[in-house]
């Protein structure tokens, strides 16, 4: 019999509620737009039931609660906030007194909150978001003993012009780790306290029509944890196939993920992810197997690396 202690039940109830505001929010008549085939470009039509919009000049367009975003989501990156459920095999776990497999549960993703659209020759787009997740990871022979969990939020701002193959992000960007209450009762562990409040730039390059090469930089300037040093860097390559599977429904894709922590000294952690993809609203809903070889995924174990093959479901807002 599974037990449900505060820890647990909270995990559940806070990511159920991040979950279902997501939800509504994509199934409201201001979020309902349809992408065009694979990512979203700036000049291609991505909506199909316009969300609230005014003028603001005769060239801009002020467009609430966009669905998509100028700057999309980097589709290998396992740390982003998203909704998912993961089951994943692991060939290596460092982890005091876990097992495997092991279940990851997230609740969250990436919203529109503004967008101002420029109709002039080469115009720009520039989009305000917010970013928000809770993930907690579970360990499937422990009866289900939440590991811990980590909570993520943060402010974006995005840019691409009509006639550039690239794109640019600015964010503000939290993390905080906690440990499971289940966990610390068997184990005696402790928490560390890791929390990063840090300031990221990202520029990704269109360089084909269903290609995209991109890079990051963050760095913190709040930090709790002594194990903790400011700067990180990530970067990949993503493709994404015509929409030709299950009648056009669906599109085989596949995305490359590296980042490193200078708190870890830059040990490259790999993120290997492929899989089907079926668009709608504006949003990505992903069938994936993904191989992961790199930091632990809550921040309480960073300085673990572990190394895993996944089966997952996901939907990208």
């Amino acid at each position: 019999m599974v037990r449900a202690s505060g820890c647990s039940r909270s995990v559940a109830y806070g990511i159920s509620l991040v979950v279902s505001g997501l939800l509504l929010a994509s199934s409201s008549p201001a979020a309902a737009q349809t992408a065009a085939p694979g990512q979203p470009v700036p000049g291609q039509p991505v909506d199909a039931q316009k969300p609230p919009t005014w003028r603001a000049g005769s060239t801009r367009t002020v467009r609430l609660f966009p669905a998509s975003d100028v700057y999309p989501v980097y589709v290998a990156d396992p740390h982003r906030p998203t909704t998912a459920v993961v089951q994943s095999f692991y060939a290596r776990t460092r982890v005091p007194e876990t097992s495997s497999p092991r279940t990851f549960l997230a609740g969250g993703g990436h919203l529109g909150i503004l967008r101002v659209e420029s109709s002039a020759p080469g115009g720009r787009f520039w989009q305000v978001s917010i970013d928000a997740g809770l993930d907690a990871l579970f360990d499937s022979q422990f009866k289900l003993d939440a590991i811990g969990w980590d909570g993520n939020y943060g402010l974006t701002v995005t840019t691409a012009a009509l006639a550039s193959p690239l794109a640019y992000k600015v964010a503000v960007l939290h993390l905080s780790a906690h440990l499971g209450d289940e966990y610390q009762e068997r184990t005696g562990a402790t928490r560390i306290n890791y929390t990063r409040e840090e300031v990221a730039f990202g520029v990704a390059w269109r360089f084909r029509p269903r290609w995209r090469a991109y890079g990051e930089t963050g760095v913190a300037y709040i930090m709790r944890s002594d194990v903790q040093e400011p700067w990180r860097w990530q970067a990949g390559v993503e493709y994404e196939a015509p929409p030709r599977v299950f009648g056009g429904r669906m599109a085989w894709y596949g995305a490359v993920d590296f980042s490193a922590l200078e708190e870890r000294d830059w040990r490259l952690d790999t993120s290997l992810q492929g899989g089907l993809v079926s668009r709608s609203g504006g949003h990505a809903y992903r069938l994936f197997v993904q191989w992961y070889d790199g930091r632990v995924m809550l921040g309480q174990f960073t300085m673990f690396s572990e190394a895993a093959l996944s089966l997952g479901l996901k939907l990208d807002f």
